[in-house]
Parts: C-alpha cells; structure tokens; sequence
C-alpha cells in the first residue's frame, strides 16, 4: 500500500512539473492584456516529502523497564505530505494564510526478546492559520518566512502479540500546536507563482511527546485578479488630412473624432520633473501642434504601481501639469489642452513585483501619454 501512494506521490510531482511550462505558456499570452491586483485573494497546493521525529530512546527504554531485552527499532519516519491552502495579500510583504495539510503516517516496530512484534503508527493532520512575510529579490522572484498556529489530529495505533497489552495505549487526540517555514518563489505571470519551501510542524509522537514533523514542498499558487485594460500601443503621427469647404455641403453621418496617439514620454522615479529625453519628444509634438491648429489635446499622467494609490494619483496629475506647462511655453495655446491623472492604473507593463522600484516595467510606467483630437 505504501507503495501505491508513494507512486502515485510521484506521478503527481511529475504532472506538476510537466504543467508549469504550460502554465508559464498561457499565463504570458494573457500577460499583456491583463493588470492583476498586487493585493488580493489566492488559492494553492503543495506536495512534497514529510520526515517525523520518532522518540526510540523512549519506547527502547519503556520496553526494557517491563522485563523485555530490546535487540532494534525499526523506524519508518518518511512518507508523502500535501496541502491545499487560500489567502489574502493586503500588500506586496504581508499576506494572511489558512487551509488544510496531510503529514502522512509514521511507523515503527520493536525486535525483542521475547518477541512482542510491539508495533505503532500515527497518522497526521490538520487545519493552520499562517502570517507570511515576503522579500522582494527580484521583479519576478521572491523569498518568505511563515509563522502559524495549528489544530492537529492525531490517529494513534499500537498492535503485539499477547505479551503486551496494547489497548489502553491507543489514541485520537485533537489539539494547539505551532509551525513555521521558509521559502522562495517565482512568479510565472500574473496570476501563477511557483513555490518551493520547508516547513517544521510540531506534533504529539507516537508516543505523545513533543515532535517535529518536517516537510518539504513544491506547489503553485493561483492569484485573483481583476483584469483592466492595458494603454494602446503608440503610433508615429499621421499627417492631418485637410478639406476644401464647399458651397452646399449635402448632410453627413456624424464621426467619431478621429485619436491620434503619439509617442509617450517618461519621468524619473518619483518626480514631475521634465528630463531632457522628454523634452526633446515634446518638441517634436509641438510642430504637430502648430501644424494642426484645430487639434485639441489630451495629456494623461500614469506612475508605476509602488506607493499608495492616493500619491500615485497626485503624482500623475502633476506629470500631466509638468507636460501641459513646458508645451504653454513652447508656444501652443493652453487653452487646447485637458489633463487628467490615471495614477497606477492601465499601465503599460504589468509589475510583478512593485517593491522593485526601478524594474524594467515600473520605468515603462512612469510616463505621460500624449494624444491629439481631431474633429
């Protein structure tokens, strides 16, 4: 039987594997089309290997007290470990964690003299309650330390021949004990992250001492997220098609203005302050300007996804000033323009990690978009 569930173990360990190529697959196909929350419900799984602590000394001793010479203890202390778990991550380091794991069975059998064939075995479960806390390597890759309590159930069994007595020895038993963990993860995409970590529970013995049970685990974690709408990509600028009036114009369908999306400007971190880069785009925009009069402009302010929302939006509402003020100056009429402030939503790039402040994705997002109405 052992046997059995230790193959199947692996094959589970081995579909898990096979499946993350896929997963990383889909999941970066949707990447670009989607913004997940860094904040948010998840759901996961691990499996892995769990390895017990069994007092022989205790049970050698307790054998031997009662008249019986002890030659060896044969322990069986591995067996296959799993758990499925959910959570709420209130923000990029803090994440509250609960669910239910499966420690597997544990065994051990006593060879004496007289011969007892004394045997136990017991069986581990239970419910946890987690605080984890995450460090930020990397834009993708992450480590985590974890401290819980647990409410364990026990199913303790002993079994000899007519020499001992093994009745009163058996045991269910519910109760409060502790666990904590390290581990790393990378994140697939936005919705996948892949875990690795160990794990140190304390459990009753089989002889109810005080026990560590360890496991170790691989497993995937699915994030919630709400998907909204990524920026358009930008285009180079399209000459204004002008048109002669004519005497009696017969009547037309009404048009949609047409949206000209010019090329996007970036800030420094954490700053409105106009670089010399974006001025030189802005320039150019001028002369689009001037050559279209009849334009009216948009000027949209976006950041990247570190910080509080409420200082990301007055962050984007003064880039969108920043950009609106420097054109004044260059000579286009103020009076064309409207700003607006998109703080960290609809960004360019999804950031994996926004506590990485100067990721490739958080530069991509601190910019202004830049966009031309024609009526």
């Amino acid at each position: 039987m052992k046997g059995f569930t230790e193959l199947n173990t692996t094959k589970m360990l081995l579909a898990l594997a096979a499946a993350a190529p896929l997963v990383v697959s889909v999941s970066a196909q949707a990447q670009d089309q989607s913004g997940y929350d860094t904040e948010g419900w998840f759901v996961g799984a691990n499996i892995g290997k769990s390895s017990a602590n069994i007092d022989g000394e205790r049970i050698q001793s307790s054998l031997e007290n009662n008249g019986f010479d002890v030659t060896s203890i044969d322990e069986d202390k591995r067996d296959q470990g799993y758990k499925l778990y959910a959570g709420y991550q209130f923000s990029p380091y803090i994440a509250l964690e609960g669910g239910y794991f499966d420690l597997g069975d544990f065994k051990f059998m006593a060879n004496t003299l007289p011969q007892t064939d004394f045997s136990g075995r017991t069986e581990l479960q239970g419910w946890n309650l987690d605080l984890v806390g995450t460090l930020p390597l990397t834009e993708r890759f992450s480590a985590f330390a974890r401290v819980g309590v647990t409410q364990n159930k026990s199913e303790t069994r002993f079994s000899s021949n007519a020499l001992i007595n093994t009745a009163g020895y058996n045991d269910d038993d519910s109760y409060t004990k502790h666990k904590y963990g390290l581990g790393v993860q990378y994140q697939l995409s936005p919705a996948f992250t892949l875990r690795l970590e160990a794990e140190r529970y304390r459990m009753d013995d089989l002889i109810g001492n005080n026990g560590d049970i360890d496991l170790y685990s691989l497993g995937i974690v699915y994030r919630f997220g709400q998907s909204e709408p990524v920026a358009a990509a930008t285009a180079a600028p399209e000459p204004v098609q002008k048109t002669e009036a004519v005497a009696a114009p017969a009547p037309m369908a009404t048009k949609e203005p047409e949206v000209l999306v010019l090329e996007d400007v970036h800030f420094n971190f954490d700053t409105a302050e106009l670089n010399e880069n974006t001025k030189v785009i802005l320039r150019q925009h001028v002369q689009t300007l001037k050559a279209n009069p009849q334009a009216r402009v948009r000027i949209a302010g976006y950041t990247s996804a570190s910080g509080t929302a409420e200082y990301n939006q007055a962050l984007s509402e003064r880039r969108a000033q920043a950009i609106k003020a420097f054109l004044i100056l260059e000579g286009v009429d103020g009076g064309r323009f409207k700003t607006v402030g998109f703080g960290q939503t609809n960004p360019a790039e999804y950031e994996a990690n926004p506590a990485v402040l100067r990721s490739d994705a958080a530069k991509a997002n601190m910019r202004g978009l830049f966009e031309i109405i024609v009526e």
